[in-house]
Order: structure tokens, then sequence, then C-alpha cells
């Protein structure tokens, strides 16, 4: 039986996952041999690896009747949805009423679930040398803990990135001919500006594609891009295939950096074909609004931004609130109705009638369970209080980027007649 340690063992499990349905490309992966051992065939070390997914995904099913979108159940709902009935992202966030990106983030925290209740059931059957496994998880904690100082001192600037690469492949055009590889970029000129730091980016670009380097006997690396919700890099390798993979703990740290900048690593490896897609954050600017006598919270709403594009302004009277539209292009206003010396109601009445801020979605944050009269006065939104950093960026993020259907009131309520807006 050959010998897997944990982080091969994650990395194999999500590939497992995108081939469930797929007898062939499970065979192919050596967990699917560590498996089967000496007492199994193959084919039943791939059944014995279904079934297992299967049985942890099912794990995460919440006992008794929770509803389907319930915030507790999302994780079993999503992981079955994705990789059992094979749902689309589309329709993961249409079912769940999420974001893209908060689907994205509610997919890891899953993945991670399911391989750890996978680990700590399978591992003691996955006979291994205790050397190299030590060696491996020593390795791995040592360059955890340098990535981790890298980001703690890490600031975030606007970067270039067609020229970053040129300097990423630059750096790596020797080691790419020791392995007869051609290195090729394809990237425009014109791509926007990205916000990251440098050092931390280059870090996890570079670790990203030395491990595809060692993955590969000759053939070329192909990197492109595409613009949609932040700049997306799509890197292909196509040629001839090392028949054993190199070790995965530099493609763990990269994506440790890459998420440590608001980005993501989304790799799809059938064993044949390798390609990775990392999309990083646009160096945007978007305005909005807080309307809180709470300077507390406040400042928590500014740390739960940070990073990802927005600009956090704040106001406490309305004449304020009008004179900083008057100046920026705000996306979104988010007025609290709890405030000692103001009507928030009237506020918000106010807002929906000035010519300033009459078409900027306004959203109610608020310990009050009283979404009527918001959406009755005209509210798009509504925030109960205490909020959660995931809450509050799914919220913003719908409003501020994503161009979609107006927010749907509960059954009976008027709907708004703001729309959310694109950047």
């Amino acid at each position: 039986m050959s010998s897997i340690n944990k982080f091969d063992f994650a990395r194999q499990i999500r590939q497992a996952l995108q081939k469930l349905h797929d007898f062939a490309s499970l065979q192919k992966l050596p967990i699917s041999s560590s498996l089967s051992g000496s007492n199994r065939t193959l084919d039943q070390g791939v059944r014995l690896l279904r079934s297992e997914i299967l049985a942890a995904i099912d794990q995460l099913n919440p006992p008794g009747n929770m509803p389907q979108r319930a915030k507790e159940r999302r994780p079993y709902a999503l992981l079955y949805g994705r990789y059992v009935q094979g749902m689309t992202t589309a329709e993961l966030v249409e079912e769940l009423a999420i974001s893209i990106r908060q689907l994205r983030r509610e997919n890891a925290r899953a993945l991670n679930a399911v391989t750890e209740l996978m680990w700590t059931k399978l591992s003691a059957q996955l006979e291994s040398d205790d050397t190299p496994s030590m060696v491996s998880t020593e390795r791995h904690d040592a360059a955890q803990t340098e990535a981790e100082q890298l980001i703690s001192q890490a600031h975030v600037d606007d970067l270039a990135l067609p020229d970053l690469i040129n300097g990423v492949l630059t750096t790596l055009a020797p080691v790419a001919d020791g392995h007869n590889i051609v290195l090729v970029n394809r990237l425009p000129d014109d791509l926007p500006l990205i916000r990251a730091n440098r050092v931390v980016l280059r870090q996890g670009l570079m670790g990203l594609l030395s491990y595809v380097l060692q993955r590969l006997k000759t053939g070329q690396i192909i990197i492109e891009s595409m613009i949609g919700q932040g700049v997306t890099l799509r890197v292909n390798a196509l040629g001839k295939y090392e028949s054993s993979e190199p070790g995965s703990v530099g493609l763990d740290i990269s994506q440790r950096l890459i998420s440590s900048l608001g980005g993501r690593i989304e790799i799809d490896d059938d064993g044949e074909h390798w390609q990775a897609g990392i999309t990083l954050p646009i160096a945007e600017d978007l305005p909005l609004l807080i309307m809180d006598d709470n300077a507390g919270l406040i400042e928590l709403f500014r740390r739960y931004l940070a990073g990802r594009g927005y600009r956090v302004l704040e106001a406490h009277v309305i004449s304020e609130a009008i004179e900083t539209a008057r100046k920026a292009d705000l996306k979104l206003i988010i007025l609290d109705v709890m405030m000692p010396e103001q009507d928030g109601w009237e506020i918000l009445q106010r807002l929906k009638e000035a010519p300033e801020t009459k078409s900027v979605p306004v959203m109610i944050c608020s310990v009050l369970n009283e979404p009527e009269i918001a959406y009755t006065l005209g509210a798009s939104d509504y925030l109960p209080k205490p909020v959660t950093q995931d809450d509050l960026l799914a919220k913003v993020e719908r409003w501020c980027r994503a161009p979609l259907s107006p927010s749907v009131p509960p059954k009976g309520l008027p709907a708004s007649t703001s729309k959310p807006r694109s950047a």
C-alpha cells in the first residue's frame, strides 16, 4: 500500500469529488489503490472511496426537518447539490439564495469538513511510512509559518498584472528550459489593475507554476485571462505528465497566499489534464455610506470590508449624507434606525425623496425585526444585527457589484424600486 499524507489526501478527495461519477478517473487516483490494499480489488477500492465520500457528505446534514436554505444545512446542500446531483454554480446560487463569492467560501469550508471526517476515519487504513510523513508535515508547517509572517507584514497596492507575470515567467524560464517546457504568456496589456501585495502575489504564483513544472515532462504552460468579478488567470498545462505527482506543500502555500489577498485558486486535475484559475480582486474603490451612531460598529464594518475594493464613508445626519452623495457615486447606504437623536425611519424617507440619494439602494441594518416597515418606506434590503462578516459581504456585494434582479421582500411586502448596481 503506498504512503499518503494528509495534504495529499485532501487534494485527492477534492479530485474524487469532481469525478465522483467517473469510475475510470477514480481508478487513477492513488488513494483508490491505497484503499484497495491486498484484501480488495481496485474496483472495490473505488467503491469504498465513493461510499466514504457520500457518507461524509451525509454527516454534514443536520438532523430534523431544517429548511433547505438554513445556514446550518448549507454545507450539506452545497456539496450534495454540486457533486452528487451535478448542479451548476448558477443553480446553487439561486437554490441557496447566496452570492457567488459566499458560495465559494462556503464550499471551501464544506470541503475541509468532509476531508477532516474522512481523514479521521480512513487514515488508520492508509499504511504509511512515518518518517516521510513526519518530514512532509514539518516542511509544511515551516512553510506555513513563513507564509503567515509574510502575510502579516503585507500591504496591498494597485498592480499591473502583465508586468508581474512577465517577471515571474522570466524567473522560471531557466527551470522551464531544463524541462523542455515552453512558457506562453497570452495576457493582454490592457488588463485592469488588481489590488494585491506584490511579494505575496509573486510568491503565490511562483509556487503554483513551480508545481506545474514538476508535473510536466515536456510541453507548454499557457497563461490567459478573463474578466468577471475580478481578473482570472487561466493556467493550462499541456503535454506529457510525470507518472508520479510532486508534493503538494508549495501548492498548499500558494492557496493560502492567494486567499490572503481576497483571491482564490481553483484547480481541475483529472490526472491527464491540469488547469487552474487564479482569481484576483480588481483595484476598485466602490464608495458606500454608513449612517450609524455607533463608531465601533462603523470601524468593525471597515475591517470586514478592508482590502475588498470598497471605500467606506460615514455620515451622522441627513445633510452629511446628501452632501456625500453629491461628491461620490454611492453604491449603497447602510442605515441604522435606532439612533438616540434622530429617527432612522424619517431619514430613510428623506433619503428616498432627495434627488441626490433617491436612486441609491438603502439597506436597513438594525436590531429591530421590522423589515415590513423598511421595505414599505423604500429600503432595498434588510440586514439584522448582530452582523457577521459573511452576511455583510454577501449583501454589499449584491448591491455594489452583482447585476442581479431586485431584492425580493417576504411575501406580502411591497418590492423596492431600487435595483442592484454594477460597478
